[in-house]
């Protein structure tokens, strides 16, 4: 809830009269327009800087203690945004509140993903984003109420420090969750590790709890021969397991996703509606109600993601958003073609650039959102998983960073051109998807070390390859080695 309330936090605030006065952006130039957008992207700036202090800690401290730091930045930059008293000050303490949202989304999806059972982690890692988008509506209300009824001071402060909340219940609730047991073993507590397993596998016999723990201990000895390296050489340098090819998959699914044009629909929801005709308080009505059917999708995502897959998902989302995106596309053209020759074609055409927009979120939601966010989490060898989630989180960071400050000026230079733009990409996103993207959904994190072993960068070699393991007869013992 804290991740999808504090990205969403300056869509309102941004318009604000006396939050414009105290940052000096008021004067309505194009410099000011750069300014207010550069004040929500050193925030996608400072989530890269805290996934990155994951990469670099996860390992030695732990995912909970990893949390708790979170935790610790995400409290000083929220306070320190909700004080802010000119443009500098805002500044930093966007970078640092980003820092705390990038760590903790960072390290959160690998815990989720290294606790949960195998045929489950896409569930689990949709419930939490069907909070996060429940973290984004309650941000949007609570600023659309405050500025309808409080001063206009009250309106973007409030909304800024009640975030804080969200990162309180955190900090102090951390130390009552289990750590990772793969963190556990990894470190040489087994029998901590067995325990936690236990607890959280329900209706499992205990032979199947012993061939798990048995498969991560394969897992890591396999690894034991290949050490940790730095983030920098895992980028970089070629290795037995392919590590620089997962981080292209993983960031490359984080870019791919901003390319699917949800920013300009969720971020600037507003100004799209603005497109389909609609004026005064309509636009912000219809862009708060936007949430609740893009939080409704993830219900369809928590069924779909585990039964359908991950590649799958991706490859149907992206064909649907084209679809809609042109037929968006033509639609805000009538509205605005026919706004004085035919006004009552004009207010229909609005309707459906409406119905489109509701459409489109909800794809997105029910396909994409989950799936961007739990596969970087689960392609990465257990060595090197909390550096290759956090090299994927940057470019994140860095591709949410660039298409948020360009959105604004694409709207205004190409209008309903942006329709067509993103349509067009997620049509260039089938290929790559389809080639390279192998399907993790329902198998163990262990198994995946396998199918990422394989030479070709192509998908159908991989899965060939460890169809034909698992069928030789003289399949894997439990240390990972093939059997005699």
């Amino acid at each position: 809830m804290f991740f999808g309330y504090d990205s969403s936090c300056m869509s309102q605030v941004d318009t604000n009269d006396n939050y414009l006065r105290f940052m000096g952006t008021d004067s309505g130039s194009a410099r000011d327009s750069a300014a207010v957008g550069g004040l929500v992207s050193v925030w996608f700036g400072g989530f890269g800087i805290g996934a990155i202090l994951v990469g670099s800690m996860a390992d030695d401290i732990g995912r909970l203690k990893c949390i708790q730091l979170g935790c610790l930045w995400g409290i000083l930059g929220g306070a320190l945004q909700a004080s802010a008293q000119n443009f500098t000050w805002m500044a930093f303490a966007r970078i640092i509140g980003g820092i705390g949202c990038g760590h903790l989304n960072t390290i959160v999806p690998i815990w989720t993903s290294e606790l949960a059972d195998s045929g489950a982690r896409g569930a689990f890692v949709a419930v939490q984003f069907t909070l996060a988008l429940t973290g984004g509506t309650i941000v949007y209300w609570t600023e659309y109420a405050c500025l309808k009824t409080q001063s206009l001071a009250f309106a973007w402060r409030f909304p800024l420090a009640m975030q804080l909340i969200f990162l309180l219940f955190i900090l102090f609730a951390t130390p009552f969750y289990p750590e990772s047991p793969r963190h556990l073993i990894r470190i040489g507590r087994l029998e901590e590790a067995r325990e936690i397993l236990q607890r959280v596998r329900v209706n499992v016999p205990e032979s199947q709890i012993e061939d798990e723990l048995a498969e991560i201990v394969g897992a890591i000895c396999l690894e034991a021969n290949h050490p940790p390296a730095s983030m920098w050489t895992i980028m970089t340098k070629s290795d037995k397991l392919h590590t620089r090819r997962r981080i292209l998959l993983g960031a490359g699914v984080q870019v791919m996703q901003k390319f699917t044009g949800i920013d300009f629909i969720s971020t600037y929801a507003p100004e799209m509606f603005t497109l389909a005709g609609y004026t005064g308080d309509k636009p912000s009505l219809l862009a708060g109600g936007n949430f609740f059917s893009y939080t409704a999708s993830l219900a369809l995502a928590i069924y779909l993601c585990d039964r359908v897959g991950r590649r799958r998902l991706m490859l149907i989302g992206s064909s649907l958003m084209f679809l809609v995106l042109i037929a968006g596309g033509v639609l805000s053209h009538e509205v605005i073609s026919k706004a004085t020759s035919d006004p009552s074609v004009s207010s229909r055409c609005g309707g459906a650039v409406a119905a489109v927009l509701y459409l489109y979120t909800f794809i997105y939601g029910s396909t994409w959102l989950t799936t961007c966010w739990v596969y970087p989490t689960e392609i990465f060898p257990l060595v090197s998983r909390a550096k290759g989630t956090a090299a994927a989180t940057v470019a994140f960071s860095l591709a949410g960073g660039i298409i948020n400050e360009i959105v604004p000026y694409l709207i205004d230079a190409i209008s309903y051109w942006v329709f067509v733009l993103f349509a067009l990409l997620n049509l260039v996103m089938l290929v790559p998807i389809y080639l390279f993207y192998i399907e993790t959904a329902s198998r163990h994190l262990e198994d995946l070390d396998y199918l990422f072993a394989h030479e070709s960068p192509f998908f159908w070699h991989a899965e060939r390859a460890f169809a034909q393991m698992k069928s030789e007869e003289g399949s894997l013992d439990k240390t990972g080695n093939p059997a005699q």
